[in-house]
């Protein structure tokens, strides 16, 4: 037998409303009445369509991901990751994921994704860097919101981030522990919070390390106002090595960026970690099958979705005041891009 909330309404005596009370668990109902829906709920094994637990609760069942084509594009491994997190544990709570992509440049309140013109969504998760104005589009309509691995200075969001400066200071600490002591950096624009963190673990590890010198001389680092590639690794490299031949390491920004390195070393008839040390951060899938397998830091990227699906889904569900920022632990994986090694902490 098919039986709807109509008919349970009527079976109890009392109103639709009052049923979809008892199912949404939320406003005021009798226990005597309560306990009468229920035992008729159970009776009948009743599950509700999506449709009754939308109306009783208000909300559409929907949550928003946004993330810049230019990160979906060229960090796939990365961002997608942190989505097939973010899905996984939406399916845990009966939801769906809604994904927009956005430009570097939007027009407001035109080119926003359609899921904020229509209100279909209950919360949104940004991952990676988007546009500011988009940033502010969204505080000022009021939708809970959870930032990963971005941050807005002056936008009180829930944030997930990785511990970068702390992963950087492991691969120094790595170099060091090796005798290698001239170490370069390789990164991209500081309008992403992550590059300017690594570079300012870089910069933090050095000083601790009686490396100062190196910290703050500008010859050792190559930072362009650009999204991170494997051509910003090959001309950061390049430009690098003119300025100090001696260079024995580099410290690469990202993994996409540490195979540009890696290219322009077999370019040049030369190779890690022979000729000099490459790391990357990020351990996206290739990094272990690139030649030589890359020396990175492990960034638990699907448990950052997780965590910040189940962040949203407090604040949507019971409105938490107080804004959080989780910082996620991250890890050195040692490969043969340093050293001709059995080590592995995979």
């Amino acid at each position: 037998m098919s039986i709807t909330i109509k008919d349970i309404a009527k079976f109890a005596e009392v109103s639709t409303s009052t049923v979809s009370l008892v199912i949404s668990g939320k406003g005021y109902v009798s226990n005597d009445t309560r306990e009468k829906v229920q035992k008729i709920i159970d009776e009948y094994n009743y599950k509700p369509l999506r449709s009754a637990q939308q109306l009783a609760s208000s909300q559409t069942g929907n949550i928003g991901f946004i993330i810049s084509d230019i990160h979906l594009s060229r960090s796939e491994a990365f961002y997608s990751r942190i989505l097939l997190g973010a899905e996984l544990e939406a399916r845990n709570h009966d939801m769906y994921i809604l994904l927009s992509t956005v430009g570097a440049k939007i027009d407001i309140p035109h080119g926003v994704p359609r899921f904020l013109n229509n209100h279909d969504v209950d919360g949104i998760i940004i991952a990676g860097s988007v546009p500011v104005d988009l940033v502010y589009c969204i505080r000022d309509l009021k939708i809970p919101t959870v930032l990963i691995d971005y941050r807005v200075d002056g936008v009180d969001f829930d944030s997930i981030l990785m511990d970068n400066r702390n992963g950087v200071q492991q691969i120094i600490n790595h170099l060091i522990s090796n005798g290698i002591t001239k170490i370069g950096f390789v990164g991209g624009s500081f309008y992403h919070p992550s590059i300017k963190e690594r570079f300012e673990g870089y910069q933090i590890a050095l000083v601790n390390n009686n490396l100062g010198h190196i910290a703050q001389n500008e010859d050792y680092h190559y930072l362009i106002d650009y999204e991170t590639s494997v051509e910003c690794g090959d001309r950061g490299l390049a430009i690098l090595l003119k300025k100090v031949p001696e260079l024995e390491a580099v410290i690469c920004v990202n993994d996409t960026t540490a195979t540009g390195c890696l290219q322009y070393l077999k370019r040049i008839d030369k190779s890690a970690p022979k000729d000099i040390k490459v790391t990357g951060f990020d351990n996206v899938n290739f990094s272990a099958f690139t030649n030589p397998p890359l020396t990175t830091v492990n960034v638990p990227k699907v448990q950052m979705g997780v965590e910040g699906l189940k962040l949203l889904i407090d604040r949507i569900q019971n409105g938490i005041s107080v804004h959080q920022t989780r910082l996620i632990p991250v890890e050195l994986v040692v490969r043969e891009s340093t050293f001709l090694t059995d080590t592995n902490n995979d």
